[in-house]
């Protein structure tokens, strides 16, 4: 190639890549249009701990199986821009999946209208505190035990719940994310009993 054609092509080539950059970053240097993100943290019983698997009894068949969730909200960038109310995210629904771990059919997939907030929380000394919310949800409503599959299944079996979040922060822009824990259905007895302090479970939405 001529020295004048490589002249010629090297304005192009710094104005592609000087576009590529700029379309991929926002303000804040950050891929994308949310400056946050979100994680579950666990699922738990209410107590200090984990828990990995929880109990849902046919014979408690006018009582919903729920479990407490921890979320928590994330800066994309932290170390560019500080927490504001613009970060703090609203959870406006979730989706509860069940599988079966023998392959045979579960009830479901169940949506949930919710409405809770997760907060961007503070920086003090350069750590984030206070971004997290604790929430009651469904992982099995009632009306569910009283209908196939569940109610001819052969008991007992375990399911995989996959729950998806999905809400928007101050800025309106989507945010969602994912976490899963174990169901195992029983015939008798009660459901694993859950005390969350925080937000109540919801209805199932139509």
């Amino acid at each position: 190639m001529s020295a004048d054609r490589r002249l010629r092509r090297t304005p192009a080539l710094l104005l592609a890549v000087l576009a590529a950059l700029l379309a991929g970053c926002d303000g804040s240097g950050q891929e994308g249009n949310e400056f946050v993100f979100l994680t579950v943290d666990g699922f738990s019983t209410g107590g200090s701990g984990s828990v990995g698997v929880v109990t849902s009894s046919l014979e408690a068949r006018n009582t919903s199986t729920l479990v407490c969730v921890t979320l928590r909200n994330n800066l994309k960038n932290p170390t560019v821009t500080a927490p504001t109310g613009l970060d703090n995210v609203l959870i406006l629904s979730y989706t509860v999946k069940l599988t079966r771990f023998d392959g045979g059919p579960a009830p479901g997939p169940f949506t949930f209208a919710a409405s809770f907030t997760v907060p961007a929380g503070t920086v003090s000394n350069g750590t984030i505190s206070g971004n997290t919310a604790n929430a009651a949800i469904v992982l099995v409503p009632a009306q569910a035990k009283n209908e196939p599959p569940l109610s001819t299944a052969g008991l007992p079996v375990a399911a995989n719940a996959e729950v998806v979040f999905k809400g928007r922060d101050g800025r309106g822009e989507p945010v969602q994310t994912e976490g899963a824990i174990t169901v195992s259905f029983v015939a008798s007895g009660t459901d694993t009993l859950v005390s969350c302090g925080g937000v109540s479970a919801p209805s199932p939405s139509p």
